[in-house]
């Protein structure tokens, strides 16, 4: 019995341990490789490069920037052509977890962007209206709550709320209700 109870906590300590850091690894992307990274070409560069270092200079540790898909909600028809309605979009990912970002040309902002979070089947609906434009189905799920921040001429997009406190903070920005 005496040296049963050992191997026990023995075992329940290396699974608590190897879960801990399986967690750990899931909320942090890997950082792609060269041409994946953002490239100074793309439109987006600059103003994502503007907000990384805004970032660092609140503490945050941005190890890469690469282009996302988010972009691809920002299209709209336009004299029956597909346009994109924004300048870029951006993944800063950072010590504290990954940030996605949408770019406007600037001086516009997203203040006339109205986004509309409801429960649905578990979820999360988000519709959009307003400017910019989005493509027509105008909604997106989530198994998970999403955070939208409006920031100059910048969308975030987060997934975690320590996160998006942190963002919060480091922006200046009012905090959002829970």
């Amino acid at each position: 019995m005496f040296k049963a109870f050992p191997l026990r906590l023995m075992a329940v300590l290396v699974l608590l341990f190897g879960a801990s850091h399986f967690l750990l690894l899931a909320q942090t992307s890997a950082c792609p490789t060269g041409e994946a990274l953002l490239s100074a070409s793309d439109p987006a560069y600059s103003d994502a490069m503007q907000l990384a270092q805004t970032l660092g200079s609140h503490g945050f540790v941005i190890k890469c920037v690469f282009p996302t898909k988010l972009g691809s909600i920002f299209r709209a028809v336009d004299g029956g052509v597909v346009r994109g309605t924004i300048a870029g979009e951006a993944n800063l990912s950072t010590n504290y977890g990954d940030v996605d970002v949408v770019f406007l040309p600037k001086p516009q902002t997203f203040a006339d962007f109205k986004i509309t979070e409801r429960r649905e089947d578990g979820g999360y609906l988000y519709t959009f209206a307003g400017t910019p434009r989005v493509w027509e189905v105008n909604r997106f799920g989530s198994a998970r709550r999403d955070y939208f921040l409006k920031h100059e001429n910048h969308l975030l997009l987060v997934r975690d709320a320590s996160l998006r406190r942190r963002l919060e903070d480091a922006l200046h920005l009012p905090p959002q209700k829970p």
